[in-house]
């Protein structure tokens, strides 16, 4: 193993550190400011399954994963303790801290506190819940996916979680755009699942669905009594409970132009204060915003300010439409497993003519609407080319009848779709379709037998 000369002594110093280190029972490695290895021990190789030689000079993310934060520490990004990372199958837990020469930063080590994750939860449970002060409750608002949810190949979708890395090492705004379905709440949940703060909340909150009267109660909390019907305690608004998180706003286009100023003043000072209330609270957390609105237009036009818009969109992250990605046969057969996994049943195998209909279609609903048409295909055993070309065709007066009787069909299969994935739960259900409760209930009531 050699050592780089900042870790290095004299000979005899240096030979019994390379001892110690190699007698360690835990993994260790360390890189220079560019993420380039320089030291790694005998059982880190072990485990990776080679000699030193092979991983001494290589970038670090190109040996243990893109999962890794050491390179980001190796130029002063955070500092991680306790930061569970998987390499080669092996779940670790780690401690990746910045090595300081002369006050400045020359690299990173990278320990595993533990090398054993299985007998770190024997260890756990072998040790009381009041001594460890662990909840009994499971924490709300949590990001339920990360980097490895991104699904999907080829450069544009490497590009995209690249760019989903590097905003995830910055504590700044980001402004997600994309199309409809695209993914770009996913998109958001990987960026806090791979931040320093992803031990916080994720906090979402979608400005197109709150009645502009209500938003800023929803966002800020109110004190009790502050209007007719509010809580006598009153209630913390979202800004609160994604403190020490994230707030995602979602269809930040649809904000009212009223509210934005004040969320402008949110992100220059880090205060709020509680609709009914006189005292400011302060708070500390990470915005990050998406649209399928163009932004710039609404600027134009007035309906969206432009210092806010700055303020947002200090990293900018564009979501690729389904049609540009080039990808769509390795997605499809993806989302098949998973869905038939999800319902129980066998997933089915695409034939050629069904890869055609894929590839003619322009998916203008993107991966959601791709996700739906699949799970009809598991229902019904076939791709509809009606449902899939619904925005398209121009039947004539003669097919309209025949259209109506498909059109019906499909809705029918669709149904029993959502309500199977959803497990019977008809507000779930209504989600899955992207329509409301109450348009769920009408549909079910037309299919009823009278």
């Amino acid at each position: 193993m050699t050592l780089p000369e900042w870790l290095a002594g004299s000979s005899e110093e240096a030979g019994f550190l390379r001892l110690v280190l190699d007698h360690v029972s835990d993994c260790l490695v360390a890189v220079d400011t560019e993420g380039t290895i320089v030291l790694i021990n005998d059982p880190y190789c072990r485990l990776l399954g080679g000699e030193a030689e092979e991983f001494l000079g290589r970038h670090i993310t190109d040996v243990v994963g893109p999962q890794t934060r050491l390179h980001f520490v190796a130029r002063g990004i955070g500092t991680h303790i306790g930061y569970p990372l998987e390499v080669r199958g092996h779940k670790l837990v780690t401690k990746q801290v910045p090595v300081h020469k002369d006050g400045r930063i020359i690299g990173a080590v990278g320990l595993a506190l533990f090398s054993d994750y299985d007998a770190l939860k024997k260890t756990y449970g072998r040790i009381s819940k009041a001594e460890l002060a662990i909840p009994s409750k499971p924490k709300a608002w949590q990001s339920k996916f990360g980097l490895d949810d991104v699904i999907g190949t080829g450069p544009l979708m490497e590009a995209h979680r690249d760019a989903l890395k590097l905003a995830a090492a910055y504590d700044l705004p980001v402004l997600i755009c994309g199309e409809t379905g695209t993914g770009k709440e996913l998109a958001a949940q990987a960026i806090h699942s791979l931040s320093d703060r992803s031990t916080g909340p994720f906090v979402w909150v979608n400005c197109a669905s709150i009645p502009s009267e209500l938003i800023e109660a929803e966002l800020f909390g109110y004190e009790g009594g502050a209007f007719t019907g509010a809580r006598s305690q009153g209630k913390p608004g979202k800004f609160e409970l994604a403190t020490g998180g994230v707030l995602f706003l979602d269809e930040i286009g649809d904000m009212p132009l009223a509210l934005q100023g004040s969320l402008l003043r949110v992100l220059q000072t880090g205060e709020i204060v509680r609709v009914g209330g006189t005292n400011p609270v302060g708070i500390d957390l990470r915005i990050i915003c998406a649209t399928n609105k163009p932004l710039v237009e609404l600027v134009q036009t007035g309906r969206f300010r432009e210092d806010l818009y700055h303020r947002l969109n200090v990293l900018p992250i564009e979501v690729p439409a389904l049609r540009e990605r080039g990808d769509l046969a390795h997605l499809a057969e993806h989302l098949l497993a998973r869905i038939a996994t999800r319902l129980s049943v066998p997933a089915p195998v695409l034939t050629a003519e069904d890869h055609d209909r894929l590839v003619a279609h322009t998916w203008p609903g993107n991966v959601r609407e791709l996700e739906n048409a699949l799970t009809r295909m598991i229902v019904t055993g076939h791709i509809s080319t009606a449902s899939l070309d619904y925005r398209h065709r121009s039947p004539s007066v003669d097919a309209k009848s025949d259209l109506k009787s498909r059109m019906k069909s499909e809705a029918h299969a669709a149904l029993r779709a959502a309500l199977m994935q959803a497990g019977g739960n008809k507000q779930r259900a209504a989600e899955v379709l992207g329509i409301s409760r109450a348009q769920l209930y009408r549909l079910l009531k037309e299919q009823s037998p009278a």
